[in-house]
């Protein structure tokens, strides 16, 4: 019985403080959302935050942008990511297993390099001023660097998009390749010796065996892009910013009063992500059981 438990007690002290502060942040953040603010002196339950929040227009167009950026994001870099795998396993199924290895460190490059740095990295080559708009003016390719396109510092958030899409495409490959060696090389001679060509193989084998890591994938990469406050805050506009941003900006720009205001855009966010994880599981596994896996 003790070698049994003996794990779980080990791991309890760590699983613990992680349990207390992250639930415990979050119910205290609810409570002063719901009016409970004894700092205010307000001890009474009221919706005025949320009433307040979706009143404002400022609140929604954040929340679009939010979603707009966060969907775009996901979807570049599971396409990206999915195109990095797909190439990396057609290439080692060709016997070329040296090129293969050398072109799979060179695309987890990214991974090693924070968002932050990510980030800065995307101004430095795609500002008006940056290395990309000189080379192209330099070229001839435009008159002046001014009239390269605004992708950092712009209201539709190109900027955080890319930088999201070649930063998480890695990821999403490092989470879809591992699937891909369920596929034995026999099956690919098989394929061949029904007539079925490269890209046949690909769509009736490879594309189905790693669709459903490839979703858990693109919603990781979703709700890590539809709350995260670095990229978003160094690339941005001012106005409309995304919806962590917007929380920051209320709890640190306004007073004591809108700290609920701030503390129920969390709330919202928190919300959306458990929402949005149900349905992926829903359909994640209603999948697999149409598929025949579960």
């Amino acid at each position: 019985m003790w070698q049994k438990t003996r794990p779980y007690l080990l791991l309890l002290p760590a699983i613990g403080t992680i349990v207390l502060l992250f639930f415990g942040g979050l119910f205290d953040g609810l409570l002063k959302s719901l009016g409970y603010f004894p700092a205010l002196g307000e001890t009474r339950f009221e919706m005025t935050a949320y009433t307040n929040l979706f009143q404002s227009s400022e609140f929604w167009e954040s929340l679009i942008l939010t979603f707009r950026v966060a969907a775009l994001s996901s979807v570049f870099a599971a396409v990206l990511g999915a195109a990095i795998t797909v190439s990396l396993f057609m290439l080692k199924e060709s016997s070329k297993s040296g090129a293969s290895q050398v072109w799979h460190r060179l695309f987890q490059l990214p991974l090693t390099i924070p968002h932050l740095v990510g980030g800065y990295i995307i101004v430095l080559l795609f500002m008006q001023s940056g290395f990309l708009s000189k080379i192209l003016a330099s070229a001839g390719l435009i008159d002046e660097i001014t009239d390269f396109p605004v992708l950092v510092n712009d209201p539709f958030g190109w900027g955080i998009i890319l930088t999201y899409a070649w930063k998480e495409a890695p990821f999403v490959s490092l989470m879809i390749y591992p699937v891909l060696s369920r596929i034995h090389r026999s099956w690919r001679d098989v394929a061949r010796v029904y007539g079925a060509g490269s890209w046949n193989f690909i769509r009736e084998i490879v594309l189905p065996v790693m669709l459903p890591a490839w979703t858990i994938a693109t919603f990781i990469v979703f709700v890590f892009t539809f709350s995260a406050f670095e990229v978003p805050f160094l690339l941005g506009v001012t106005y409309p910013s995304m919806l962590p941003v917007y929380s920051y900006q209320l709890y640190t720009s306004g007073t004591l009063a809108d700290r609920p205001e701030a503390l129920a855009v969390n709330i919202i966010l928190a919300a959306l992500t458990i929402l949005l994880g149900l349905v992926v599981y829903y359909f994640s596994k209603r999948w697999n059981v149409l598929k025949g896996w579960d």
